[in-house]
């Protein structure tokens, strides 16, 4: 029996999978649950902006020549404060992440030049939220990256903001969650594990993000796709899993050759000590170990 076969249906499951490709599109970036993206916002820039409506945007962006790349965003929207919201959901950190980011926000910059027009921008945002902690930075809940002085920390535009949400930094139990904007990324992370016993569930308080992703509210058709993209998910994981596992594998095997070739390196070497202490001189020790004249001369 192959491994899949032994997976649990997800369609059994209470709720969908909020991390799948689906799942996010589903609850964060339809009309018919478009309360929630809102509430999602407002959580994460209470005290610093109230958005009361949010507007769907086409989330494909085509390229300007033939060989340029066509972008194709999770959630693209608009909103009534004139702010544009990218929202993409990240499970593994790839190669050349941090570059696809910045070419997705750059290209939704570009596409508000309009000829004829003056240039004005209205602010782009791009929200990432990773199930991974960003490399080369220190681990938080939030990455609030912008286009500021390095010296003095003055802001050059308020017109692009980069922010990522690492999932890995939200606590384990509902309890300790203290922000609505943490209990909201808990329900992100934990939703197909939850029950309609779990303690989020019965509070009340979210009933929008439970009702959104009930597998019992999905179409015949959504429950395909959903299915769908649940199996891609588990794929997609199961290859970087070998992809890590073979290259932690060739990093041993080179290590050992490596230290082989080493130990044999100095085997000789110590060969040729002895050799030196005998008295035997450097040529014949050179045709006898294969050492070059010059590393015998350095160990004499």
């Amino acid at each position: 029996m192959s491994k899949r076969n032994t997976i649990i249906d997800p369609l059994e499951r209470d709720f969908i999978r909020l991390l799948t490709d689906f799942g996010f599109k589903r609850v964060f970036g339809s009309k018919e649950h478009a309360g929630i993206l809102k509430r999602f916002l407002n959580a994460l820039f209470e005290g610093e902006m109230h958005i009361e409506k949010v507007e769907f945007k086409d989330k494909e962006i085509l390229p300007a020549h033939i060989k340029g790349k066509k972008v194709q965003f999770d959630i693209y929207c608009t909103t009534d404060t004139d702010h544009h919201f990218i929202l993409e959901m990240q499970q593994e950190e790839s190669e050349n992440f941090s570059d696809r980011i910045l070419f997705y926000i750059s290209k939704a910059i570009v596409n508000q030049g309009i000829k004829g027009v003056e240039y004005q921008l209205d602010p782009i945002y791009c929200i990432v939220i990773t199930d991974f902690n960003l490399s080369n930075f220190e681990k938080s809940l939030i990455k609030d990256f912008r286009i500021m002085d390095r010296r003095s920390h003055e802001e050059y535009s308020d017109k692009f903001r980069l922010i990522f949400l690492s999932l890995k930094q939200i606590p384990r139990q509902w309890e300790e969650c203290d922000t609505e904007l943490t209990r909201q990324l808990y329900l992100i992370k934990n939703m197909e594990n939850l029950t309609k016993e779990s303690k989020p569930y019965l509070s009340g308080e979210y009933d929008d993000f439970f009702t959104a992703s009930k597998t019992e509210n999905l179409t015949n058709e959504e429950a395909v796709a959903y299915s769908e993209s649940y199996l891609k998910e588990l794929d997609n994981q199961s290859v970087v899993r070998f992809t890590a596992r073979k290259n932690r594998e060739e990093g041993i095997e080179e290590g050992l050759k490596k230290g082989r070739a080493e130990g044999r390196a100095e085997g000789l070497l110590e060969v040729a000590r002895n050799m030196l202490k005998s008295g035997m001189s450097i040529l014949d020790i050179s045709k006898f170990t294969n050492l070059p004249e010059s590393e015998i001369l350095a160990i004499q």
